[in-house]
């Protein structure tokens, strides 16, 4: 749950905070009640903490210092030296610019720290402007203070988000991609833009001290990689290489216009300067760190652009520097050479830091807006668990992915830079208001009134300067963007007038549940309800939920086989069959026998209806037959599943998804081994992300990934039909001709035909999430299973309507091949639909790798962690993100897919195949449990065969290191069971872990539930 938060103020200061934090100005005695008037008798004061809800102050003189740096070193230092200089129109100025961007930075930062220790809050300018121009006129700071809330939570900060990120991705597929003549497309950055923006979002809400720690990384990066530029380019002076700096201010520009558009770009350079008044309320005796802080990171910062820019001139020319897309990169280019490349991935960290700073620092602006009525309430709330702004840090996130797509980076700086200023200038103005209007409150740094006077005159200049020099739309669309506000103003803040849909009792305890935040106005109806909150916080076990009906375990079923498969065996069973008859027959009998094992699995699921599916069976199954026996093929099965099965299958998939994505956004440029790579485990994090969060939402993600899933493959059985209607049958004709006779070519052909069908066993993975289990599991393999294989067979068909055998076989995508052919100008569009269609199978198979990697912790087999659940989550977060997401991070790192399969595919035959025996060992010791389905005896008996035959004559056939490597790896496991698992001890390192573990996340043991 969440809490409106409190200003984190002194005793002292209190008192005169306490109307805004009504949203009240001293002269609107017509606004709501105060959200701080609330009686003691709130309800929610029973399942809350006594004492206010306020952000803590994490933040010493490190910290500060570290925010200032790690804001400002980002994207200008990159990005601005070409254009300070086109503008400029010589070094000797370019430099200069630099150098008073610098200074008037400084400056500016120290009136910030005057106003900063008179009005200690948290939003800076917003409360600057509200407080300081209110003292003199209230309304007229409030309007002010408004505007610049709704500019800088709907335009500055999110764009400048948006800037950083997109930098971020420019440089770094860049830098992993390594070739100019085929370098990032827009597209790509575009999406790798929004990514990192998403896994900002998600790291700020999680702790204020986890951000702060990576903020700290992040200028260590930053010092680091501007420091080797500046090495260098001390060395090359040391070299005599001063060509480009002789006749430094030859053809320096006279255009006051273009002086101040210099100005602009060199000022966005250090923007950033007054990031840490925004989060004044964190900082630990902010009197003396705000103002230390300043004064030890600015002059650092400014001596650092100077040098890094002479460093880019011992280099480049002029002319070179005006022409490159990318200075820093042409820099490294002629010093770095082979090296240039680490260089780029160094600069994007550091756009990056600056991106977290940026979004560390405007949440808190828009969250200060929210407490003085100017944003919707619950922007003023924080998370009751973790402190941290959460809404506010998703809403800012959220436009700055918007902003991404406008991409332009430059026309975005002038637009940031022109409403930034507005603001600035009236900041400065708010702050000599302070020194009449507060004149006797204790100033620590007191700015000169003269000095105060300059900084508004210098605002002015860059406002009205570039405006008449080069009029463009972009300052009208900001000036119209800004004035827009107003029409929200009068019925919003001055009226007060509330949305239903906002302020809403039912709203709020419908919405705010699902995300953790809610309004405290919503506490009454929980107080009516006591059942509701402990439905929301169990104080006895801890379970996993039934959330699964039919449609959702169809989906499951559908969702995990239809996958990567499809896409990548058919151009391995041609090579096996080597005719189109026998390659399609294979196609089927695969269907027809996945259809028979998961029969088998639904009927012993019945009798043993526990999650973790093979790992519970062989458990109780065998261990019916003989204990010991099933207890040590259990802890066999779950070693190899977390280590070997379950992430392989992931990063397989991951891969294919990233391979096909990328050859979809990419166009004709093949994307890099190393790109694939980063992009599957960048698509690993994110489903992690996803299931550690909620499992209702990572089932709603299953099911729209199945409906892409099934509309992909439909558009390809749809395209075949009609070209078989054309008369394209030619492929299709002779079709056994070439067949093999070779027994183990077709052994190796069924095991692609079944990696293909792989998933058909999982939704026996989350049999204690399955509404009604006992009907709902048969019932979702009846309806599921048949489905796919008539998909599957038809989709072959379709290929060859368009490729022939040798066609076929020489493809490395072959749905890209024929969509190439079939499809003709919008082939772009299948692949990246075929990616999508792979990641909802890898989403639903790390949604029951979890649960099997929990069973097995519950049975004794792994670490006592492993065994909980989020306790308000309720998901098996070690399972998700501990284990299974991080192996399968390790696996993508080797990226040979083939090699995967058969590693995969001789390791879990051999598990398929005991849990056949375990059915029919089942038969005889719980032939009293109720069945709604019951398997034939001989057909348990075939599949048993078959399983034993998938797992012999392949090894036979073809002698591989990968058949060897898999077998000493499940037999290894016995090193570790006798002690730990037999003997049971205990190592004080695991158990420290654990518990570290359990308290940080909040984790409690999951109990089991069976109906």
């Amino acid at each position: 749950m969440g809490k409106v938060v409190s200003p984190n103020l002194s005793k002292v200061e209190s008192d005169s905070i306490s109307r805004h934090r009504r949203g009240q100005s001293p002269t609107t005695d017509h606004r709501h009640k105060s959200i701080s008037s609330i009686t003691p008798s709130d309800p929610l004061t029973v399942t809350l903490p006594a004492d206010e809800f306020t952000l803590q102050r994490h933040l010493g003189l490190p910290s500060g210092v570290c925010l200032i740096i790690g804001v400002i070193i980002g994207a200008g230092i990159f990005i601005s030296p070409k254009q300070v200089l086109a503008n400029t129109g010589s070094v000797g100025l370019c430099l200069t610019v630099w150098a008073v961007s610098g200074v008037i930075a400084l400056l500016g930062a120290l009136c910030y720290a005057d106003i900063g220790t008179v009005i200690p809050r948290n939003g800076a300018e917003v409360a600057y402007l509200k407080e300081g121009i209110g003292s003199v006129h209230p309304l007229a700071g409030d309007i002010s203070a408004y505007l610049y809330n709704w500019a800088n939570t709907f335009i500055l900060k999110p764009a400048s988000v948006s800037i950083l990120t997109i930098t971020f991705a420019e440089y770094f597929l860049l830098g992993i991609m390594g070739s100019k003549a085929c370098g990032p497309p827009k597209e790509l950055i575009i999406i790798t833009a929004i990514f990192i923006i998403l896994i900002l979002v998600n790291i700020n809400s999680l702790s204020v001290s986890a951000a702060n720690r990576l903020n700290i990384i992040f200028v260590v990066c930053k010092v680091l990689t501007v420091m080797t530029v500046i090495i260098v380019g001390f060395i090359r002076l040391g070299q005599g290489k001063t060509e480009h700096l002789e006749n430094a201010f030859e053809g320096t520009t006279t255009k006051l216009s273009g002086i101040a558009l210099a100005f602009y770009n060199g000022l966005f350079a250090y923007d950033g300067w007054n990031s840490l008044n925004s989060v004044t309320e964190e900082l630990k005796n902010p009197k003396r760190n705000l103002w230390l802080s300043i004064v030890l990171a600015l002059p650092t910062l400014t001596i650092l652009y100077v040098f890094t820019n002479i460093s880019y001139f011992t280099v480049l020319s002029k002319h070179e520097l005006l022409v490159s897309d990318a200075v820093a990169l042409s820099w490294g280019d002629v010093v770095l050479k082979s090296g240039a490349r680490a260089l780029v991935i160094l600069i994007s960290i550091s756009a990056l830091g600056s991106a977290n700073g940026t979004l560390f620092a405007a949440s808190r602006n828009c969250m200060v807006g929210a407490q003085y009525g100017y944003l919707p309430e619950v922007f003023a709330c924080i998370q009751s668990k973790r402190l941290t702004p959460l809404p506010s840090i998703a809403l800012q996130g959220f436009i700055a992915i918007i902003f991404c797509f406008v991409y332009d980076i430059e026309a975005l700086i002038d637009f940031f830079s022109f409403a930034a200023w507005i603001f600035y200038g009236l900041t400065f103005f708010a702050t000599l208001c302070c020194k009449s209007t507060k004149k006797n409150v204790e100033r620590v740094l007191s700015a000169p009134v003269p000095l105060i006077v300059f900084m508004i005159i210098v605002s002015i200049y860059l406002v009205i300067a570039p405006v008449i020099a080069d009029p463009q739309y972009g300052y009208l669309y900001a000036a119209a963007l800004i004035l827009s506000g107003l029409i929200f103003y009068y019925p919003f803040v001055y009226l007060k007038m509330d949305f239903k849909i906002i302020t809403s009792n039912d709203s709020v305890h419908r919405h705010g549940q699902s995300v953790i935040i809610e309004n405290r106005r919503a506490s009454t109806k929980f107080n009516n309800q006591p059942e509701l909150l402990t439905a929301e916080s169990p104080k006895d076990e801890v379970v996993l939920k039934r959330r699964l009906g039919l449609f959702s375990g169809v989906c499951i079923v559908i969702g995990t086989i239809i996958g990567s498969g499809i896409f990548i065996s058919p151009k391995s069973i041609l090579e096996e069959t080597k005719s189109v008859g026998l390659c399609l027959i294979i196609w089927t009998i695969c269907g027809l026998i996945s259809i028979l094992g998961a029969l088998c699995y639904a009927e012993i699921g019945a009798v043993i209806p526990r999650n973790g599916a093979e790992v519970a069976y062989l458990k109780e199954g065998i261990g019916s037959v003989h204990e010991r026996t099933g207890d040590i093929l259990a802890y066999l099965f779950i070693w190899t599943s977390t280590l070997i099965t379950i992430p392989s299958t992931i990063a397989v998939i991951s891969l294919t998804f990233s391979r096909y994505f990328l050859s979809g956004v990419m166009g004709d440029c093949e994307p890099s081994k190393e790109l694939v790579t980063l992009f599957a485990i960048f698509t690993i994090l994110m489903l992690i992300n996803i299931n550690a969060i909620s499992v209702s939402a990572a089932n709603r993600l299953n099911i729209i990934f199945v409906i892409c899933k099934v509309l992909t493959i439909m558009t390809v059985i749809i395209v075949g039909l009609v070209r078989i209607g054309q008369g394209h049958t030619l492929n299709l004709k002779h079709s056994f001709d070439g067949t093999t006779t070779k027994p183990f070519g077709v052994a190796l052909a069924f095991y692609k035909g079944l990696f293909a069908y792989g998933g058909w066993n999982n939704l026996n993975s989350v049999t204690e999430e399955l509404k009604n289990p006992k009907r709902n599991l048969w019932l979702s393999v009846v309806l599921g299973l048949p489905s796919v294989i008539v998909l599957y067979v038809l989709t072959n068909i379709s290929y060859f309507t368009v490729m022939n055998k040798v066609e076929l076989l020489s493809s490395d995508a072959v749905a890209v091949t024929w969509a190439q052919v079939a499809l003709g100008p919008v082939v772009r569009a299948l692949p990246i639909l075929i990616s999508i269609s792979a990641l909802g199978s890898a989403s639903a198979i790390l949604f029951g790798g979890a649960r099997c990697c929990m069973v097995g912790a519950q049975y004794g087999y792994l670490p006592e962690l492993f065994a909980c659940v989020q306790s308000q989550r309720l998901t098996p977060l070690p399972g998700v993100v501990l284990l299974v997401g991080f192996l399968a991070i390790a696996y993508s790192i080797p990226s040979d897919l083939y090699a995967l399969i058969d590693f995969f595919s001789f390791s879990v035959w051999i598990f398929y195949g005991l849990t056949f025996v375990t059915t029919l060992c089942c038969k005889f010791t719980k032939k009293d449990v109720q069945r709604m389905i019951n398997v034939p005896i001989p057909l348990v008996i075939v599949i048993i065969l078959i399983s034993i035959y998938l797992i012999i004559v392949p090894v036979i056939s073809y002698p591989s290191v990968g058949f060897l490597i898999a077998a000493l790896v499940i037999l290894f496991g016995l090193v570790f069971y006798y002690p730990f698992v037999y003997r049971k001890i205990e190592l004080q390192l695991m158990k420290k872990t654990s518990s570290s573990c359990q308290v940080f996340f909040k984790l409690q043991r999951g109990q089991i539930n069976i109906e």
